[in-house]
């Protein structure tokens, strides 16, 4: 009778521990792929917000009319100008920009598209804007037609082609010195 009682006795414990192993795999289980559609929310929620962030990248440039002409100089235009302090070369500014293509006027940059502005000093930039900024007011917008000698040249970076002629509308929003 007493190796039935122990035959019994490990029988059940041979059942609970199967069946407690077996709850854990399936917890775990549950666990790993709860975890995988968060993190495959999170990707899809990451990838909406880029897709909202590029809101005008590839539209057109409002109250720009693309040309089919090379631009033969860098052309200034004050949009909106600014009450404030006065941008000087090699001051460091904080500014909002939009960047497009003068044949056709699509956008392929813009700090509104991350939200926020960005700060620089004017000396790292290309040319076009070196020379361009300067004089602007805090406060002011301004568009700077761009010939591709001023811009990227001959050889264009990752995003300009080569020989591009650019406009960016640049909104001023303070200046550090």
């Amino acid at each position: 009778m007493t190796t039935r009682v122990v035959s019994l006795m490990l029988a059940v414990a041979f059942f609970v521990s199967t069946i407690g192993f077996s709850a854990y795999v399936v917890i775990q289980a549950n666990k790993d792929e709860s975890s995988n559609t968060d993190q495959t929310t999170q990707d899809t929620t990451n990838q909406n917000n880029n897709q909202e962030a590029d809101v005008l990248k590839g539209t057109k440039l409002q109250g720009f009319e693309p040309r089919t002409s090379q631009v033969e100089k860098l052309e200034i235009i004050d949009l909106v100008e600014g009450d404030g302090t006065e941008v000087v070369a090699g001051d460091q500014v904080t500014v909002n920009y939009t960047g497009a293509f003068v044949k056709d006027g699509i956008i392929f940059e813009s700090s509104l598209d991350s939200g926020s502005p960005i700060t620089f000093g004017l000396e790292g930039l290309i040319q076009g804007w070196q020379d361009g900024i300067p004089g602007m007011k805090v406060g002011g917008t301004r568009r700077l037609v761009i010939p591709y000698s001023l811009a990227y040249g001959e050889t264009g970076n990752s995003n300009i082609p080569a020989k591009s002629d650019l406009v960016f509308d640049i909104e001023l929003i303070g200046i550090t010195q």
